[in-house]
């Protein structure tokens, strides 16, 4: 479906660019560094419109649709285009009356929650297309999650949590967990754990076999399970509610699944 969107929004767009639109009876001309392109335009209640997707291929851009969020992704180069072509769902833990754990009034369901959107915001940026298993605080059950994965074609699928200790008050860190049965998702979960650790610089727990997870071996795709880090900690539960902290965790899950979509792992 084409996205319509005001001449005086595209122009913000296209003046970073050198360019200038002229309305005219056939359409509209992009003139890009002396080259110009003729669009389709359309009127409605007096406003010209004009198709992003039309205006941005024009000007050599590829362009990402987040139906979820009602968000253009608009990206320079062959790179982004290439990465568009994948599906990743993020899968933030828990959720509705399934908390998670809880901690000084924290519950978990809400830092992954606020740590998966960030991550989704940070792999869109980069042309990717992202599916969130769930937006909001709702319920969903373990084998839905994977079901919406298998059901949207997703490349990936990486579900967000944060851990606890009932032994060790002191425990800090991040680990990242697969399911033996899959050697991409070893794989996965390598490149995670490596981009997380630069990212967040935090204690490194390494990366584990879980077999019993059921969101990592029900899904069809190549899966990890990253968690962030111990609620049960005071001091690391304070950097979790950090927003800095968690746009640095995020950060470092979306450059490890992009390594991986790349290939560099």
């Amino acid at each position: 479906m084409r996205r319509l969107l005001p001449l005086s929004l595209l122009f913000a767009l296209l003046l970073t660019l050198t360019a200038h639109v002229t309305g005219s009876r056939a359409g509209v001309s992009v003139v890009l560094n002396g080259e110009m392109t003729a669009v389709p335009a359309y009127t409605e209640d007096g406003r010209t419109m004009v198709p992003l997707r039309d205006i941005a291929e024009a000007l050599g851009l590829a362009v990402v649709w987040d139906e979820e969020t009602r968000t253009a992704y608009l990206s320079d180069g062959a790179e982004a285009a290439a990465l568009s072509a994948y599906t990743v769902v993020l899968d933030p833990g828990h959720g509705g009356g399934a908390t998670g754990a809880q901690y000084e009034g924290v519950r978990e369901s809400a830092l992954n929650l606020s740590i998966a959107q960030k991550t989704a915001a940070a792999l869109r940026r980069e042309g990717v297309g992202v599916v969130m298993t769930r937006t909001g605080d709702s319920d969903l059950s373990l084998y839905a999650r994977t079901d919406l994965a298998q059901r949207r074609k997703a490349d990936l699928f990486v579900s967000i949590h944060c851990n606890v200790s009932t032994t060790n008050p002191d425990a800090r860190g991040i680990y990242t967990a697969y399911h033996p049965q899959s050697d991409e998702s070893r794989l996965l979960a390598d490149t995670l754990q490596s981009a997380v650790m630069a990212a967040a610089d935090a204690p490194d727990m390494g990366v584990e076999e879980r077999p019993d997870l059921a969101v990592l071996r029900t899904a069809a795709m190549p899966a990890a399970l990253v968690e962030c880090g111990f609620m049960s900690t005071p001091a690391e539960l304070a950097l979790l509610r950090s927003e800095a902290y968690q746009q640095r965790i995020a950060q470092g899950i979306a450059d490890g699944i992009l390594s991986h979509l790349r290939g560099e792992n």
